[in-house]
């Protein structure tokens, strides 16, 4: 009877531990095609979707000096098999407009909230660059101690 639960816990803990690799693997993947994004202005990510169950969609946006989409990844999928692609039906437009109430051809309504999302959050940050940022190809971050 005790062997039965042990090798239904140690089931359990194996599934558990491979979702665990599977899902920080997927977070690695995406999270370098956003340090490539930044290679090409400034970014910022949105989410849309659900907040708990259901179909999300992450969307990282890069905009130059003029506030227009230069670059843009998809991250969307029901498993951690789901890898980020391009989503050049965000390239183009400016971030005022994706911030706005306009639909964008080729973008459902989940994709289209995470642009909204990722435009406003651009919109709100006036095109601030993270210290060291762009210019110099690394970020630099400062102890929380430094910051006045």
């Amino acid at each position: 009877m005790i062997t039965e639960y042990f090798w239904f816990f140690l089931a359990l803990a194996l599934a558990l531990g491979a979702q665990m690799y599977l899902a920080a693997r997927q977070s690695k993947v995406f999270m370098a095609e956003v340090r490539r994004l930044r290679g090409r202005g400034t970014v910022a990510i949105g989410l849309g979707g659900r907040k708990w169950l259901g179909r999300k969609a992450y969307v990282a946006l890069a905009v130059d000096e003029s506030q227009r989409v230069v670059d843009a990844v998809l991250l969307r999928g029901v498993t951690q098999f789901a890898r980020p692609r391009p989503a050049e039906h965000l390239v183009g437009w400016t971030v005022k407009r994706l911030a706005g109430k306009a639909s964008v051809p080729g973008a459902d309504s989940i994709e289209r909230a995470a642009a909204r999302q990722a435009a406003v959050t651009l919109n709100a940050s006036g095109g601030w660059q993270p210290t060291g940022g762009v210019a110099k190809g690394k970020e630099q971050a400062l102890p929380a101690s430094n910051i006045s």
